[in-house]
C-alpha cells in the first residue's frame, strides 16, 4: 500500500506546496522562536527580579505585588507560546509549552525547522 495515498491533507510532508507554503512555514517557526524566547527571558528574569527585589528592601506588600505582577505575566507570555498554531494543519500545536509535535496532525518542530532552513 502506498502511505501517500491514504494521508489525509493535513499530513503532506512540510513544504511540498512550493514557495507560499515554505514562506508560511518560514513565518510560523518565527513566530514560534519569537514566543519561545520570550518565555525563556521571563524565566531567566525571576532570578534578576529576585536579586533587585532583596537590595530594594521594598516591604513586604510591594515585594509580593511584584512577583505576583510577573507571575502574571509569565504565564500570559506562556500561554501565548502554547497558542502557537501548526503551519500544516493551522490547529494549536500543544498545550503544554515544550510539545514538540502537533497534537493534530503530528508534524514535529523538527520538521518545521529543516523546511526553513531548506533541508
Amino acid at each position: 500500500m502506498n502511505l501517500i495515498q491514504g494521508r489525509r491533507k493535513t499530513d503532506r510532508p512540510p513544504g511540498e506546496g512550493g514557495p507560499s507554503e515554505i514562506e508560511h512555514y518560514r513565518r510560523a517557526w518565527h513566530s514560534y522562536v519569537a514566543r519561545r524566547n520570550l518565555v525563556v527571558v521571563l524565566f531567566l528574569s525571576f532570578i534578576l527580579l529576585g536579586l533587585a527585589i532583596g537590595k530594594l528592601h521594598l516591604g513586604e506588600p510591594a515585594d509580593f505585588a511584584i512577583l505576583l505582577a510577573w507571575i502574571g505575566v509569565y504565564l500570559a507570555g506562556a500561554w501565548w507560546l502554547t497558542e502557537w498554531r501548526c503551519p500544516r494543519c493551522g490547529k494549536v500545536f500543544g498545550h503544554r509549552i515544550w510539545a514538540e509535535r502537533c497534537i493534530s496532525c503530528d508534524l514535529s518542530k523538527k520538521e518545521i525547522e529543516a523546511v526553513v532552513r531548506g533541508k
